[in-house]
């Protein structure tokens, strides 16, 4: 059966696209999770988790925009929507606990486990997302690979969040914690994106199966890249002018 699957090729610029979302966003995120924590405010962990949850969610259709199949294929826009609202609603969770006290080993963990799980379920809806003339075949044991790398290294990376956020460091060790958080955070999510790819197949089916309307690649490619440079712009500015500002006040 493995002869008759459907041949996947991969176009190498949209894998480095993903991974270089899923890294960035993860710093934008805590570096605003850290700023507003710095002023005491509760919109910290809801910060940190919507703009990770978005960056999931880019990054995982960039990906999956990277898989290069010889038919026809579309996005259903429900599930589509669905697995966004999921990994954010999922990454606001883990936050929200993360920040909710002191951040234990038990409680990052935890957190981690809520984090990783949001980003599996948002992997899985979107690939079934994925409307085309086959069958997916799924290989059990990278399904679960897939799910223990979400796990784990979210757990990590929720870790190094914590310390960037909570513990006193100086200048020099705190950018050197926060780039290996924001590392960590999109090999996660990169990890478990690729894995999971990995461990789906496709069967082809007749070709006159009937595909259900949804988005094509492209539409889906550029309404992607607009929210997330959307989102990039955004957050870079807001961070600007809240350096600008503290910067004045300091001198004056």
């Amino acid at each position: 059966m493995h002869d008759t699957m459907l041949h996947t090729d991969w176009n190498a610029p949209y894998i480095l696209l993903s991974v270089i979302i899923a890294v960035l966003t993860s710093g934008l995120a805590l570096e605003l999770a850290r700023r507003y924590t710095r002023i005491g405010t509760t919109v910290a962990p809801v910060v940190l988790g919507a703009i990770l949850g978005y960056g999931i969610w880019a990054m995982h259709f960039v990906g999956m925009l990277a898989m290069q199949l010889p038919t026809n294929v579309v996005y259903g826009l429900p599930l589509t929507l669905i697995s966004g609202v999921s990994a954010i609603g999922f990454l606001i969770a883990a936050s929200v606990l993360l920040f909710k006290g002191t951040p234990t080993i038990q409680r990052i963990l935890t957190s981690g486990t809520v984090a990783g799980s949001g980003i599996v379920l948002m992997h899985y809806v979107g690939m079934a997302a994925l409307q085309l003339n086959a069958t997916p075949q799924y290989k059990p044991l990278l399904v679960g690979v897939s799910v223990l790398i979400a796990v784990g290294a979210a757990s990590v990376a929720f870790y190094l969040f914590s310390r960037v956020i909570v513990a006193n460091l100086n200048r020099t060790a705190r950018i050197k914690i926060q780039l290996g958080a924001s590392l960590v955070m999109g090999a996660a999510i990169a990890g478990m994106h690729y894995t999971g790819m990995a461990a789906i197949s496709y069967l082809p089916q007749p070709l006159n199966t009937t595909l259900m309307g949804g988005i094509d690649v492209q539409s889906l490619f550029y309404l992607v890249l607009g929210l997330t440079m959307l989102v990039f712009v955004s957050t870079a500015t807001f961070l600007f002018i809240e350096f600008s500002t503290k910067t004045d006040r300091a001198t004056l």
